[in-house]
């Protein structure tokens, strides 16, 4: 009895499992491509984020339109800020520190500018720092914004003019 002399059932069969079998081996073949990693000649690498420029850094703080904002604030210093100041809107920030001794205004030169950095890649934002205080290791700065608003930040939050590094 030959192949096609076989019952139509079994013929079927075969059919279907060659195409099975062609449709498995060609899925093993594709390659997904990760947008992260590129593969070329057995070499890996992986892409990085944009570089952005920070040549604002470079500049004066008169060079920004936002200084001619900010130019008129008065800093609070010397004594740490009660919350009657900040009542009153000489201060920025009232810390609860129920008499810490570690807790003290800085002696830093106030007013200065530098840039507020902002989460995902937002430009970072213009701003006079115009209070600082220490209280249990950490260093606490006031800032007020060129729309009016005020806030808090760490040092680190900050991004300096190269002018102003050395003070």
């Amino acid at each position: 009895m030959s192949y096609f002399a076989q019952p139509l059932s079994v013929f079927m069969r075969h059919i279907y499992f060659v195409f099975f079998a062609i449709i498995l081996f060609s899925c093993g073949q594709k390659q997904k491509k990760n947008p992260v990693l590129t593969s070329s000649s057995d070499t890996t690498t992986i892409q990085k984020a944009p570089v952005v420029s920070k040549d604002y850094l470079k500049k004066r703080p008169e060079e920004f339109q936002e200084f001619f904002m900010l130019s008129d604030v008065a800093p609070f210093t010397g004594k740490v800020a009660s919350k009657k100041d900040v009542q009153n809107k000489v201060a920025v920030f009232n810390l609860e520190s129920k008499k810490d001794p570690s807790h003290r205004s800085l002696k830093i030169r106030l007013p200065f500018f530098a840039f507020l950095q902002q989460p995902k890649q937002q430009p970072s934002k213009f701003v006079v720092i115009m209070q600082a205080e220490y209280l249990k290791g950490d260093t606490i700065l006031g800032y007020k914004e060129a729309n009016g608003l005020f806030g808090i930040c760490k040092p680190t939050d900050l991004e300096y003019f190269e002018s102003q590094k050395g003070n």
